[in-house]
């Protein structure tokens, strides 16, 4: 299985969360092919709610529906709430770069990096390989670093 965002999870967790996964996948499948084959046979008791004492009208199937979504949308809000407040990391101090740091990276000189800064409005073009190839300052002038 390969998920968007991949977390260090202990093995129980993991494992947990794949038969979850599985066993959702499997009433899924298992309730699409019953309600497929209930169609082709034309046997379709769709509106047919055992609990609720027979065929159900369509604004009460609405309204369990709503029901449901609006339960399971409380559950996931208090999960996350929950989750949230239990893991909370308080966040790294993140270094702002200095200005040496950034006009080595973007290959500029240190002069340079001033103009961009001090311009009021600045349109940059890169070159194929990502550095900064010139830009243009709010007073129309063009700047060009490389050939």
């Amino acid at each position: 299985m390969s998920l968007l965002v991949q977390t260090p999870r202990p093995l129980p967790v993991r494992l947990l969360d794949y038969a979850l996964t599985g066993i959702g996948w499997l009433a899924f499948s298992y309730l699409m092919t019953a309600g497929v084959i209930a169609v082709v046979n034309g046997v379709d008791h769709s509106l047919e709610f055992p609990f609720m004492g027979g065929v159900v009208a369509t604004p009460t199937a609405l309204l369990l529906y709503v029901t449901v979504c609006a339960i399971n949308a409380l559950l996931l809000m208090l999960w996350g709430t929950y989750r949230k407040r239990v893991t909370r990391i308080p966040p790294t101090g993140l270094r702002m770069a200095d200005d040496i740091q950034l006009a080595e990276r973007f290959a500029l000189s240190t002069p340079q990096l001033q103009d961009i800064r001090l311009s009021r409005m600045v349109v940059i073009h890169h070159a194929e390989d990502g550095e900064i190839s010139r830009w243009e300052g709010a007073d129309d002038t063009s700047i060009r670093l490389s050939a």
